[in-house]
């Protein structure tokens, strides 16, 4: 009898968890090139822990990048090359970016820049890397 009444709980629970993710909204991811106008294409290489696809990105410099996380859950990750330089970053985090609904980043010579929604502060999270 006590089997009975699992099943009907876990569909609850897993349709509850369903509804909490569609009313919240999955985060949106931005990554903004503000390198030197002149500057070679930034290279993007980003993936979730949950699929693996790769997903390669040149982005010119002006220019944004834009993806929306599956769920609040995954983890996103990418590369980035510009010219000699790269970096590896975590776009989102669900323990970092938890309760934003819209994560910035702005990429510039000094490194990469961490912003929430519209706010003004940005916070240096990743450092250039060279040869």
């Amino acid at each position: 009898m006590g089997s009975a009444f699992r099943f009907p709980l876990l569909l609850a629970l897993v349709l509850c968890s369903l509804f909490i993710e569609i009313a919240c909204g999955a985060p949106v991811i931005n990554i903004i090139n503000s390198l030197p106008k002149d500057s070679p294409p930034l290279r993007l290489k980003c993936k979730t822990n949950v699929t693996g696809l790769v997903i390669e990105h040149p982005l010119n410099a002006g220019k944004r990048y834009v993806q929306t996380a599956k769920t609040n859950y995954d983890l996103y990750f990418c590369n980035a090359m510009w010219g000699r330089y790269f970096a590896e970053f975590e776009s989102f985090d669900a323990k970092r970016d938890a309760g934003h609904d819209k994560i910035i980043w702005r990429v510039q010579k000094e490194g990469f820049f961490l912003s929430y929604g519209n706010s003004t502060q940005w916070t240096k999270e990743v450092d250039w890397e060279t040869d």
